[in-house]
């Protein structure tokens, strides 16, 4: 039986995926596909080119927001379009996996982003036509084979507005949120696997959500609908009880930790899902 494993984001709370991946090797279970999407993205791609859980979980602990990111060389040019902020990504992840590409990795990698068609106006987040916008001006893209792995984790992290988009090839790419954090489906298109494990790493906001406005309230719940949809597709789903916020990178162990317990808790249900 095939399966793929599917590696959500989440900023900090997708560093739990570490300790996921830790119990997997603990038993000695390798997917035979593996996808991500932000931080679940550059674990996965760790663990695609070889790299063992150890030594991910090490690399993990060793990030913080100030190690991560540094100012745009032009923020906000544009709009809010432009970003703030640029990755540093590059300077923890090039020993490690330097210029290898998508196509030569050990396990079959899918790693995702969302494809700029055109900025997006974020003057139109207070009005009702925003999601319509967002559809329009953002669309789901699995980098292909001879895409440079570094280059689609800087894309599949760049959160819009926080991040700089990336541009590769002559394209811009931004962080497809909570559209894209589970890409179990973009998974299922690409390889036929028998079976989907995903986790799900990704946060909710509907403690804030009625307080919005009209646009960013429809954007949120845009989100929840297409995030439910990648989870159904699933066959099952490990989700970790986790604490803190989205940049409580400080909190490594404790986020590590969570996703371990709740893979070991759950290992009789995924061994019996495999088998």
């Amino acid at each position: 039986m095939s399966f793929g494993l599917v590696l959500s984001g989440g900023s900090a709370y997708g560093l739990a995926n570490a300790g996921v991946l830790d119990v997997f090797e603990k038993h000695q279970v390798q997917p035979d596909v593996i996808a991500g999407s932000s931080m679940g993205a550059i674990i996965a791609a760790l663990y695609a080119v070889g790299h063992d859980a150890k030594t991910i979980c090490s690399l993990a602990e060793e990030l913080s927001p100030l190690s991560l990111v540094g100012v745009s060389k032009t923020p906000l040019k544009g709009g809010f379009h432009g970003g703030m902020l640029r990755q540093k990504l590059e300077e923890h992840l090039a020993p490690l996996i330097g210029d290898t590409t998508i196509g030569e990795t050990k396990i079959p990698f899918v790693c995702v982003a969302g494809r700029v068609k055109k900025p997006i106006a974020w003057s139109k987040a207070l009005s009702s036509q925003f999601l319509p916008h967002i559809f329009d001006t953002i669309e789901p893209y699995i980098f292909p084979k001879e895409t440079r792995i570094l280059d689609a984790l800087a894309a599949s992290s760049a959160l819009p507005v926080i991040f700089s988009p990336i541009v590769i090839n002559g394209e811009s790419f931004v962080d497809l949120c909570s559209f894209g954090a589970v890409p179990s489906r973009s998974l299922r298109s690409s390889y036929h696997v028998d079976v989907i494990i995903g986790t799900k790493t990704t946060p909710v906001f509907r403690r804030i959500k009625p307080f919005l406005p009209a646009g960013l309230k429809a954007f949120i719940q845009g989100a929840e609908e297409s995030l439910g949809k990648s989870l159904a597709a699933c066959d099952l789903v490990i989700e970790p009880k986790l604490i803190g916020s989205l940049f409580d990178f400080h909190k490594s162990n404790v986020l590590i930790e969570a996703g371990r317990q709740v893979t070991e808790d759950m290992w009789p249900e995924i061994e019996k899902l495999l088998q």
